[in-house]
């Protein structure tokens, strides 16, 4: 859960900044100890801030901390570093603990204000949420954390890391006291009742999450059942596609062998109703799905929604690639009857790729004579030709993406494969550029959770809410959680088969045993979750042995099958290091074994 935060500018006291709902902020000089904190607005301003700061609106980089994503730029992120074992206690992977003062100075504070009682009581729900959040992260981060619940003086004495148990603990009692506390929804009217702030289900959902790692599966499958039960959440689903989808979808039998018309428009509506759960129409509180999002603002520069405009684009669409899917996540995702692809080998795949990509650049020497381009660049006329005559995935090379899950195809930008529902044209073609400015290094491109339309300002900015609590996390906890206690039944294939069914899968296999169950829900979560950030804390539950199948000794390879790193993995890398610069300031703490 190694999150990043845009840096933020506080008044006194970590006061809010500014809300979209209420730009009428207090000149800082007038504002001091003897004046703040005695009025409703004091208490809005700094709960908004918090959740600003607790409520996280990307997810990719934590999974750079796997084998699933590859960050190529050291100054955003410290994975590949990770990936190598490299880590040390130079690094920082979210030891701060600015949040927990703020969340403690709010819940100390609140009742010198006029606030109601019954706000007071309820927005103390909302702040323990967010301090159980922080801590939930901290604890699988770095096990033993101090548990500081109230607000320290800058000359108090140096605190000892307390037991990660005891933290775990903490996290699930204050996520069970803030969900009586909190309502189910918001009117939406009014400070304090906009929609989108934490539900009781948004926090019975985080204990479930929370109870899953920590390995209380009888809590966790109760709190997801909880939330299941409301019935206030549905997997989000399109009923009609887009022109630029149909020409898509129209396309899709190249890439599936489809058994009727029937068994093609539930597969391509599937594709794109998982896509377009995050496009910026879809992306706000009513999305059955949601069930908590940060919230888009548009008159507010967040470096969390450039992430998701700019930084996870390829360059063509003018962004970084600064985040890429490896082959590793790629090998990970099912055939389309519900099995494990068959896969070629490293060798196989890169003389195969060699073999298309010579074929392209014989056309793009062709393709420079034309007078008329039609308006399309070398890679796109190739794929609309090669499309057309229906032999772009007769190549060796395109074969490893036929008959493939149907989350592959909108989640992961392929080699050679259009997507037309960009902002950059209709006819849009992926092309590997290797070595190019800004390109990938791993050969992919993510396409899932990216915004389709740059805020109106023009700073790269994604729009449109982002859910960091989803109703398909909670199917999946629930499955692996109730596998856990009850086995494999009726109710965790019924789970399972939502997903399956939203995104046009076939139903999961029945008759599994526990062993078998586990292992395919593992699979399952890693494709329906891929890119939002669950990859690296998922691993740090799992066993060594498969942490060693996954990084110990694997290379992230290009599709030519040059290698970008090899990872290796160690005990270790279980938990991160506390960072040099904390152990420094307080003599009390320790460091976690091996570092």
């Amino acid at each position: 859960m190694k999150k990043i935060y845009k840096l933020m500018a506080f008044c006194a006291l970590f006061g809010a900044g500014i809300s979209s709902c209420d730009l009428d902020v207090e000149p800082t000089e007038s504002i001091s100890t003897e004046t703040y904190w005695k009025t409703a607005k004091d208490a809005w301003y700094n709960l908004n801030a918090i959740y600003s700061n607790a409520i996280p609106g990307i997810g990719v980089y934590s999974d750079a901390f796997s084998d699933d994503v590859y960050c190529q730029y050291s100054w955003e992120s410290a994975g590949s570093l990770f990936q190598q074992d490299g880590f040390s206690a130079s690094n920082d992977a979210g030891w701060g603990f600015g949040l927990v003062r703020m969340c403690n100075i709010y819940l100390e504070n609140v009742d010198n204000t006029d606030l109601s009682d019954d706000l007071k009581k309820r927005t103390k729900a909302e702040v323990r949420f967010a301090r159980a959040m922080d801590y939930l992260s901290k604890v699988i981060t770095f096990g033993d954390v101090p548990l500081v619940l109230e607000v320290l003086d800058f000359d108090s004495p140096y605190m000892t890391r307390t037991p990660a148990a005891e933290v775990k603990q903490f996290v699930l009692d204050e996520l069970k006291a803030a969900a009586e506390d909190l309502p189910e929804s918001y009117s939406g009217s009014g400070e304090f009742n906009e929609k989108g702030r934490i539900t009781k289900y948004a926090a019975l959902a985080l204990r479930a999450r929370a109870a899953l790692y920590f390995g209380d599966y009888a809590s966790a499958e109760a709190d997801a059942r909880a939330v299941m039960e409301s019935g206030k959440y549905e997997l989000f689903k399109v009923t009609e596609l887009s022109e630029a989808q149909q020409k898509e979808a129209d396309e899709m039998s190249l890439f599936v062998d489809f058994a009727d018309d029937a068994a093609k428009d539930k597969f391509v509506k599937g594709m794109f109703s998982y896509e377009s759960l995050w496009h910026t129409e879809n992306a706000n509180n009513n999305n059955p799905e949601y069930i908590l999002s940060r919230q888009y603002v548009s008159d507010s520069w967040d470096y969390q929604d450039m992430t998701r405009y700019t930084l996870m684009r390829p360059n063509q669409l003018g962004g970084w690639s600064s985040v890429t899917p490896t082959q590793n996540l790629v090998d990970a995702y099912w055939a389309s009857n519900g099995d494990a692809p068959s896969l070629a080998s490293s060798e196989s795949r890169a003389a195969a790729y060699k073999t298309m990509r010579a074929d392209y650049d014989a056309f793009v020497t062709e393709f420079n004579k034309r007078e008329d381009k039609g308006g399309l660049s070398a890679m796109e006329a190739f794929v609309k030709e090669k499309t057309a005559d229906g032999s772009l995935t007769r190549y060796e090379y395109m074969q490893q993406y036929r008959n493939r899950d149907s989350r592959l195809y909108v989640s992961i930008m392929l080699p050679f494969k259009g997507w037309y529902e960009t902002n950059y044209g209709t006819n849009f073609a992926y092309e590997w550029i290797k070595n190019g400015n800004n390109e990938s290094k791993t050969g992919f491109n993510f396409r899932k959770t990216l915004s389709l339309e740059m805020d109106a300002a023009n700073q790269g900015q994604a729009t449109g809410d982002y859910p960091c609590i989803r109703y398909a996390e909670v199917l999946l906890i629930f499955a692996e959680a109730r596998t856990e206690v009850e086995g494999y039944d009726a109710q965790v294939e019924s789970a399972l088969n939502q997903l399956r069914e939203r995104c046009g899968m076939p139903n999961v296999p029945s008759g599994l045993s526990k062993e078998d169950a586990l292992d395919l829900i593992r699979r399952e979560r890693r494709i329906e979750l891929a890119a939002e950030g669950f990859r690296s804390d998922d691993m740090s539950r799992y066993e060594d042995a498969y942490w060693q199948n996954a990084m110990n000794n694997v290379p992230i390879v290009m599709p030519d099958g040059e290698n970008v790193i090899t990872m290796k993995w160690s005990t270790r890398m279980r938990l991160k290091p506390v960072p040099q610069t904390a152990l420094n300031v307080n003599p009390e703490l320790t460091q976690n074994p091996g570092y």
